[in-house]
C-alpha cells in the first residue's frame, strides 16, 4: 500500500487539520464570494486598478486582474513597496493578516492620494486602516495560516469585483466540490492523479514550466510545495525557459506543466517539441475538466493544493508552520516600522 493511501499518514494533527482546512476550500470560495460581494462603493468610473498583494495574495491578484482584462479595464498587480503611479481609479489591497509590510506600506500612500481604495483582510493593520478612513472591508477566513485562506481570499476579491460591476463571477459549487472530493486523502492512488503526481516530485526536481492562459496555477504549485513540502523547486515562464534553462535541466528534472483548454496551437506544438527532445516520461501534464476561465483556474488551483500536501506526507514536513518566514518578518526592521505609522494614524484624531 502506497503510504499515501495509508489512514496512519493522517492521523497525527498536523496532517489531519492540513486536509481538514483544503476539505472547506469550496465553502470557503463561497462564502468568500458572499462576503465581496457585500461591498458597496460608489465609483463613478473604473478604467485603471491596481491590486496589492504578495505571496499568495499576489497569485490572487494576479487571477482577478486576468479576468479583468477580457472587460477593457487596464489593472496592474504590485508586488513591493514603493508605488510606480497613483494614477488609478481604484486600488484593492489582499492581505489575510493585514499586516504584510509591503501592501500595507503602499496603501497608506494611496490613502494619502486620495485612491479609492478597498482592502480583502482578516484584520491587522488594515482594518486599522480601514476604520481609521472608512474604507470598505471584503472579509476572509481568519483561523487558519495565510496560503490556507486562499480561497476565502480569491473569493472575496472576486466578489468585490463582482460588487462594482466590473467582472461576472459564475460557478457550478457541486462540480468543483466534485473535483475536489477526487482529490482527497480517502481516494486511493490508482484514482487519484494528485497522489500520483506527489509521488512522482518527491523523488525527482520539479521545474513547473507555465504559459500565460495557466500562470497563476502553476505558480500556486511552486509556492505550496515551498510552503507546505519545504521542497525546493523551479518556475519559468513557458515557451521562454526554452531559451534559458533547457541546457540545465538535470537527469532528476520533472517538467509540470498546468494546460488549459485554451491552449494555443503553438505552444500544444512546443510542448509536443519538448517531448520528444526530453523524453515524454519527464514532462507531466495537469488539465482541468472545464471550458470556463474561472473555474478552470480553480480546478487548477485546487489540484496543485493537494498535490503540495501529499508531497509534504512524503517528506514528513509541517505543512502548517512557516518558521523561516515568520522569523524574517521578526528581523525585518520595515514590518516594525509599517505597523508602527498604522499606530500612529490610528490614535490620532
Amino acid at each position: 500500500m502506497s503510504w499515501l493511501d495509508s489512514p496512519e499518514t493522517y492521523s497525527t494533527n498536523l496532517y489531519r487539520r492540513a486536509f481538514e482546512i483544503a476539505a472547506d476550500y469550496i465553502r470557503d470560495l463561497r462564502e468568500g464570494l458572499e462576503n465581496g460581494r457585500k461591498i458597496s462603493f460608489d465609483l463613478k468610473s473604473v478604467e485603471k486598478v491596481l491590486f496589492l498583494g504578495i505571496g499568495g495574495s499576489g497569485i490572487i491578484c494576479d487571477a482577478a486582474s486576468k479576468l479583468l482584462s477580457g472587460s477593457g479595464i487596464k489593472s496592474t498587480v504590485q508586488r513591493s513597496y514603493q508605488l510606480k503611479s497613483l494614477d488609478w481609479d481604484l486600488a484593492i489591497a489582499v492581505s489575510h493578516s493585514g499586516n504584510t509590510a509591503e501592501t500595507v506600506k503602499p496603501a497608506m500612500r494611496l490613502i494619502d492620494a486620495g485612491v479609492p481604495c478597498i482592502f480583502v483582510t482578516s484584520g491587522g493593520a488594515l482594518k486599522r486602516l480601514a476604520e481609521k478612513h472608512g474604507i470598505p472591508v471584503a472579509h476572509v477566513r481568519a483561523d487558519v495560516p495565510p496560503r490556507y485562506g486562499f480561497p476565502s481570499m480569491l473569493g472575496a476579491t472576486l466578489g468585490t469585483l463582482e460588487a462594482l460591476d466590473l467582472v461576472r463571477v459564475k460557478l457550478d459549487y457541486e462540480e468543483l466540490e466534485r473535483h475536489r472530493a477526487g482529490l482527497g486523502e480517502d481516494v486511493p492512488i490508482g484514482e487519484n492523479p494528485a497522489k500520483r503526481l506527489a509521488e512522482r516530485i518527491a523523488s525527482s526536481l520539479p521545474i513547473i514550466y507555465a504559459y500565460d492562459e495557466v500562470r497563476e496555477a502553476g505558480y500556486r504549485l511552486k509556492c505550496q510545495l515551498n510552503e507546505n513540502a519545504k521542497m525546493y523547486c523551479c518556475f519559468a515562464e513557458f515557451p521562454e525557459a526554452l531559451h534559458n534553462d533547457l541546457e540545465a535541466l538535470p537527469d532528476n528534472a520533472l517538467v509540470i506543466m498546468p494546460r488549459s483548454i485554451r491552449e494555443p496551437p503553438e505552444i500544444t506544438r512546443t510542448i509536443e517539441a519538448l517531448g520528444g527532445l526530453i523524453g515524454e516520461e519527464k514532462i507531466s501534464s495537469i488539465k482541468a475538466d472545464s471550458r470556463d476561465e474561472a473555474e478552470e483556474l480553480l480546478k487548477l488551483f485546487i489540484f496543485m493544493d493537494y498535490v503540495s500536501l501529499y508531497v509534504a506526507a512524503l517528506r514528513r514536513t509541517d505543512p502548517l508552520a512557516v518558521p523561516r518566514m515568520s522569523e524574517l518578518k521578526k528581523r525585518n526592521p520595515v514590518y516594525g516600522e509599517v505597523l508602527e505609522e498604522v499606530v500612529r494614524r490610528a490614535a490620532c484624531g
